[in-house]
């Protein structure tokens, strides 16, 4: 996220929260007006496994992040993997955003997260909810594309949001370290992610009773 946005200069990151070497207040950085961000860094992988050693290491991102507040939003932008990282952010959130891009493959790992997350909320007493799948590179004028919406639509209903089309622009404004609507504000990724953060401002909010933050 951080190479994204072209935030290169930033002093701690993620692993250093995670190992209590400073608190997450001082981690986080400005990158753009009412945008803050957490930087990863490639110390995280070793961060990573020194939390297997922790007591309730499920709970460290609530502990850790109980005192950020004054945000109308907190994202969490998990990896697609399952792991204790991905455990925490499942603890701590209360919704979940899964994007699937328009492969048989990634149609499969989207099945099998909906699997884990329910393994997850039972081992963990809670968890959070999905509230939206996103279709993304989606592409009308290939096979695959149309068939997964299809797939999805029926697995996931009204949580199925407008796709995202393909757009080189979307790919292509990362490595400006630039937002889409920065790099190109008139393109058709720029317009569909208009769409999404729409529906996102407009959804009522869910708040679990078990947990306030």
């Amino acid at each position: 996220m951080a190479l994204a946005l072209g935030v290169n200069d930033y002093p701690y990151s993620l692993a250093d929260v995670l190992s209590r070497d400073v608190s997450v207040n001082n981690a986080i950085v400005p990158a753009r007006n009412n945008l803050d961000i957490l930087p990863g860094s490639l110390s995280l992988f070793k961060a990573q496994q020194r939390m297997v050693m922790e007591i309730a290491r499920e709970e460290m991102f609530a502990k850790l992040f109980a005192d950020v507040n004054g945000y109308d939003f907190q994202i969490f932008d998990c990896a697609p993997s399952l792991s204790l990282l991905t455990i925490n952010a499942m603890y701590y959130v209360d919704e979940v955003f899964v994007p699937v891009s328009m492969e048989m493959l990634a149609m499969a790992g989207a099945r099998q997260f909906m699997t884990y997350l329910r393994h997850v909320s039972r081992m963990l007493g809670r968890s959070a909810s999905i509230r939206l799948i996103i279709p993304s590179f989606f592409d009308p004028r290939r096979k695959v594309s149309n068939t997964i919406m299809a797939m999805l639509k029926e697995d996931f209903g009204s949580r199925v949001t407008p796709p995202i089309w393909v757009d080189t622009k979307l790919s292509e404004a990362p490595g400006e370290g630039k937002t889409i609507f920065e790099y190109a504000p008139r393109s058709r990724g720029a317009a569909d992610y208009t769409q999404l953060a729409e529906l996102v401002l407009n959804m009522r909010p869910l708040r679990r009773n078990n947990r306030s933050r």
